[in-house]
């Protein structure tokens, strides 16, 4: 074999384990800059980081969490307006969802409230508050909201006004 072949060969042989040493090396910069962001919006507030824990999933039988492939991550446990609450990022068949709760007073039977902003009966203020995409379901006593695409900390307490105010709104009909 030729001197510059075996160059090349060796090149080679090094370059590979060294690229994915550097792929893995930023998903975990990536992971724990998403952890130390999550933990500036939560510590102040009294919520707790929950990370990747997927007991924070199953507990709907609706899609998008009844998907084949799913994965939590980005989870956020904590109160708001004095209700129990939770966010976290849910990835289900390659779709990325994020997903808020709020914890209901009242027993509510299964209601689905509203798809992908369209409400399902008698819900024009839902539809006038809501974002593009919203869908809300009363289910195992909280009221879970999610929406496509990527959670964004800057909107989140605006998430759980909505859904503490659509929660009240709920429980004060079902009486």
């Amino acid at each position: 074999m030729s001197e510059p072949l075996m160059v090349v060969l060796l090149l080679a042989v090094l370059a590979i384990p060294a690229v994915f040493i550097a792929r893995s090396a930023g998903r975990l910069g990536r992971s724990t800059r998403r952890v130390e962001r999550l933990s500036i919006w939560a510590e102040p507030r009294g919520w707790r980081v929950r990370g990747e824990d997927p007991t924070m999933l199953g507990r709907w039988q609706h899609p998008p969490f009844t998907a084949v492939e799913r994965d939590v991550s980005d989870g956020l446990e904590g109160e708001h307006r004095g209700r129990r609450a939770t966010s976290l990022r849910l990835t289900a068949d390659g779709e990325v969802f994020h997903v808020l709760t709020i914890e209901l007073r009242a027993v509510l039977p299964v209601r689905q409230v509203m798809t992908a902003g369209v409400p399902e009966s008698g819900g024009q203020w839902f539809a006038e508050r809501a974002p593009e995409g919203w869908s809300m379901r009363v289910e195992r006593g909280v009221l879970v909201g999610w929406l496509p695409g990527e959670p964004l900390l800057t909107l989140l307490e605006d998430y759980l006004d909505l859904l503490t105010d659509v929660a009240e709104r709920l429980e004060s009909a079902g009486r």
